[in-house]
């Protein structure tokens, strides 16, 4: 197992053995999504872009097909929603507020049709979230239809957690965790022979039972190759009426959030690149793709005062060479906990002109229950400072958590209203529900209503976030 390890470390962090080069061909997979709403800006396959670059260094043949496109298309609603129905009425504060469910992507004919055209010998299929299983299941078994031979992997937060599912419904191979050295070892292993076993963060079944091989290994992201931004479609590349381009400047989170999964695909351990290196990527989106927005995808993008000072002063000190420089947005939300006024200042010296703030709720008591490292207060001196810096400011909060009552729900809307921000709920999914389960587990489907906080009421009060009421 030492020697294969060594061998795909090496092939990931940019040392050349062209004597054992090959040429295995291998398509990577996103599938599409069917759900109520879906963040259209937001189709580039970061992760799997990453995993293409590692194993084009290793001399494979690698294709993208990302079925999650600009497309969409209505559906019948799932019989698994008809409890909805009732709430899908005139347009009123108890209304669904969703117009109804669509299939955001490439259809399932072309998809097909692409699969059936394909010649790969490996298939590595995104499985990110629980909630759209059915279209992974449905990707599988278009591939094994046509390309009974093939070997089917899968990888991402979903497949993370529930690797014995995947197993039993068509993958050969799960992967856990980070892709890049265990996609490499497999291939290698597809392609000249060897076993499994050897292979890191790897899941498979052995008579009828889930195996894990070899304990965790998290690659140097400092020596990983760049991801590879040709592969996809312009059109993936694009958002706002711009060049948009998707990245990340660190793996993981120091926080421990008790409804988060960071941990389940990066581990324990938090890993920062360096900022030459996020700086040198940065020119190359600009350079190469024409970005005009850079979005910072990070789970903590300053989760130390120090860290946002240097990465900050890296940024300001670039844009000040260039009489053009791409402003930056990091949707997935700025952990509050460090920030302060001057670090919020340097945020727009460098670029950003909006910001995304996560609350969670306004109860102490919740956010203590639910682990989180700051205070009402302290999200509110932040927002204030945000909008008084010229600042564009969302604010995120979760709207049913257990333990959380309609009362609470509401002040923390109102709490967040009153400080001139705009509001975003996410409604409250439960990540480790039964399977059955598994489709209304998304917050778009308010499944998770209780006798206490009544699913009229998570609608009202979710609607009640519009600025207009």
């Amino acid at each position: 197992m030492a020697a294969a390890t060594a061998l795909a470390v090496n092939f990931v962090t940019k040392k050349n053995y062209p004597c054992i080069r090959c040429q295995l061909k291998i398509c990577l997979v996103n599938p599409p999504i069917e759900d109520f709403y879906t963040t259209g800006i937001r189709r580039q396959p970061l992760g799997l872009l990453y995993i293409a670059s590692s194993l084009k260094s290793a001399g494979h043949e690698v294709s993208l097909l990302n079925c999650h496109t600009n497309k969409r298309s209505g559906m019948e609603l799932p019989a698994e929603f008809s409890y909805l129905l009732q709430y899908m009425k005139p347009s009123s504060s108890e209304s669904f507020p969703f117009t109804g469910y669509t299939h955001y992507g490439m259809s399932w004919q072309e998809i097909e049709k692409r699969i059936k055209e394909c010649s790969a010998e490996l298939y590595l299929v995104s499985s990110m979230f629980t909630t759209y299983y059915e279209e992974t299941l449905r990707i599988f078994a278009i591939i094994k239809k046509h390309h009974a031979l093939a070997v089917i992997a899968a990888g991402g937060h979903h497949a993370s957690l529930h690797p014995g599912h995947l197993l039993e419904n068509g993958a050969n191979y799960v992967i856990q965790g980070e892709g890049e050295i265990p996609s490499v070892m497999l291939a290698h292993i597809i392609e000249h022979g060897g076993s499994a076993a050897d292979v890191p963060n790897l899941c498979l079944s052995e008579h009828g039972q889930v195996k894990k091989t070899c304990t965790r290994l998290t690659p140097d992201i400092d020596a990983l190759d760049l991801p590879d931004r040709k592969l996809p479609a312009p059109a993936s590349m694009r958002g706002r009426g711009k060049k948009f381009v998707t990245m990340i400047a660190s793996r993981g989170c120091p926080n421990r959030c008790s409804f988060c999964t960071s941990r389940i695909v990066w581990g324990k351990s938090f890993r920062e690149r360096r900022s030459e290196d996020v700086i040198r990527e940065i020119k190359i989106c600009v350079q190469d793709h024409g970005a005009d927005i850079i979005n910072f995808e990070d789970d903590n993008l300053f989760p130390s005062r120090e860290r946002a000072l240097t990465l900050l002063e890296a940024l300001i000190m670039e844009k000040e060479k260039h009489a053009f420089y791409p402003e930056f947005t990091a949707m997935n939300g700025i952990s509050i906990e460090k920030l302060d006024g001057d670090i919020i200042m340097m945020m727009k010296r460098a670029g950003f002109r909006e910001i995304d703030l996560s609350l969670v709720s306004h109860s102490d008591e919740l956010q203590k229950n639910e682990r989180r490292p700051f205070s009402s207060e302290h999200f509110l001196e932040i927002a204030c400072y945000a909008l008084s810096a010229g600042f564009k400011v969302r604010g995120y909060f979760i709207l049913g958590l257990p333990g959380q009552s309609v009362e609470e729900a509401y002040e923390t809307v109102s709490f967040m209203k009153n400080s001139g921000i705009s509001v975003f709920p996410s409604v409250y999914y439960n990540v480790l529900a039964p399977h059955d389960q598994w489709k209304m587990q998304r917050s778009s489907a308010f499944f998770n209503a209780r006798a206490d906080f009544p699913r009229d009421e998570l609608i009202k009060c979710f609607n009640s976030c519009r600025p207009d009421l």
